[in-house]
């Protein structure tokens, strides 16, 4: 018998919220580095346009007078400020005096170099005479002293974000023991116990969320399994639990796997610094859809176990598109197509959650006959009619047919042609009931003359919720 596991999850949840807490707290990091060096460069700008406009000034008479040795103290005066890398100073007569710091931070002759590197910021000024343009000055700065200031700045961030990761993991985890793992482990262990057909447990949890309000629609099954009908109801349900528990996984491994792989990109490019507001704003984008995606599965998986008390209104159509939400990931897992054809447009009083139960039923059986049969191009065909006194739907598949002395049976209690530990032979004749007794329609099946076999359910449409 397959057992439940609960350590699984747990390591996974709790590695998914570290990489969550340390992607999200890089983030604000990388954030931080960015407004800071944002604010450093702008701060660097205007000192170099202040000092740019400072120099030309003080180049008017040297300039006016071409007196090349002045100039020249003057551009030593100024290189002595380490973030200027170098300096070109131009003026009547052909002259040109320039300046460069080199790497090992001596002052060379820049027009004598082959190739001047890119500097970080330039600034170019005329400088004027009685409105006469009598030379230019310009000024390259390097980022050398920036980037050292940024370094410092970042080895600070990144030693607040290592405890904020810390604190914020420790937390996480605490809650997360509390308020998921621990419910999580009893909702586990009475699943366990059901499955052993001991009804006699109950979920002890006392929460106003989405874990209470699970734990308190499985003892609502459990208790109304005490009825004889509903408990080969309920029976039929806790004989599906594994698969759904199944569909439950391959729902959330796609999302999780974005997620995971998001996280890790933000931060490669983060430890890189390769990192820009929309590759960051995309991904995040992407993390928030896949989490909205992992909620409404859990919002999907507990409607299902939680049985209608009342009729409501509902349309057929939407009532199907919830089973694919439950059932689809599985039947796409197994590269079988499905086919919609809706021509049903009116809402109808029904018990929704017992009616998506047959369609369940109904679909995993056309998926376990397509999937044992190894049918080529396997297709479950789903189409929806009415008229002015019923609600028409018929579910269809291109596998083997039925023989006919089997095909009379299946409706049967406890008839089943897997063996023990794969059927119970409920799922059918629950079906017939719910669609019988309960939704006061019909429902056959049939061989197809192509192949296949169709499920052929007719629904009245009741004008009101009365019984």
């Amino acid at each position: 018998m397959h057992t439940l596991t609960y350590s699984s999850i747990r390591v996974k949840i709790i590695f998914l919220l570290f990489i969550g807490t340390a992607s999200i707290s890089s983030l604000f990091s990388y954030y931080n580095h960015s407004v800071k060096k944002a604010y450093m460069t702008h701060e660097l700008e205007k000192d170099v346009d202040r000092k740019i406009t400072r120099l030309s000034q003080n180049l008017v008479i040297p300039l006016w007078e071409i007196d090349t040795q002045w100039i020249d103290m003057i551009a030593d005066t100024e290189m002595l400020d380490e973030v200027v890398s170098a300096m070109i100073i131009t003026g009547e007569d052909n002259l040109k005096i320039c300046k460069k710091r080199s790497t090992n931070e001596e002052i060379i002759n820049l027009c004598a170099s082959e190739k001047e590197e890119t500097p970080f910021i330039s600034r170019s000024l005329k400088v004027l005479h009685d409105d006469k343009e009598i030379g230019t000055v310009t000024v390259h700065i390097s980022d050398h002293q920036l980037n050292n200031a940024l370094f410092e700045n970042f080895i600070s961030n990144f030693a607040i974000t290592l405890l904020i990761i810390i604190f914020l993991s420790i937390a996480l985890y605490l809650a997360l023991n509390i308020y998921i793992l621990n419910p999580l482990k009893k909702i586990l262990d009475v699943v366990q116990s059901a499955t052993n057909n001991d009804y006699t447990q109950k979920v002890d949890i006392r929460q106003n969320d989405e874990i209470g309000e699970l734990a308190h629609g499985f003892n609502t099954m459990i208790n109304s399994i005490l009825d004889k009908e509903e408990m080969l109801i309920s029976q039929s349900r806790q004989a599906a639990m594994g698969e759904m528990i199944s569909m439950i996984a391959h729902q959330w491994r796609q999302p999780i796997t974005v997620i995971a792989m998001g996280a890790n990109n933000l931060l490669i490019n983060v430890e890189l610094e390769n990192s820009d507001s929309e590759t960051i704003t995309n991904t995040a984008n992407k993390i928030l859809e896949q989490t909205v995606h992992l909620s409404k599965t859990i919002d999907d998986f507990r409607n299902f176990f939680s049985p209608n008390k009342h009729k409501e209104l509902v349309l057929v159509n939407d009532v199907i598109e919830e089973n694919f939400e439950v059932i689809g990931k599985s039947l796409e897992n197994n590269n079988i197509a499905l086919k919609k054809e809706y021509n049903s447009a009116t809402p109808i009083f029904i018990y929704s959650r017992e009616l998506m139960q047959v369609f369940i039923n109904i679909l995993k059986n056309a998926k376990e006959a397509l999937v044992e049969n190894k049918i080529k191009n396997p297709t479950i065909t789903v189409s929806t009619k009415e008229d002015v006194n019923n609600v028409y739907i018929s579910i269809c598949n291109n596998g083997t047919t039925i023989p006919g002395d089997i095909l009379l049976k299946i409706f049967d209690p406890y008839f089943t042609t897997k063996d023990e530990k794969n059927g119970t032979g409920l799922g059918l004749y629950m079906s017939k009931t719910i669609v019988e007794k309960h939704l006061h329609g019909s429902i056959n099946a049939e061989n197809q003359k192509n192949g296949g076999v169709c499920f052929n359910i007719t629904l009245p449409k009741e004008t009101d919720t009365n019984e």
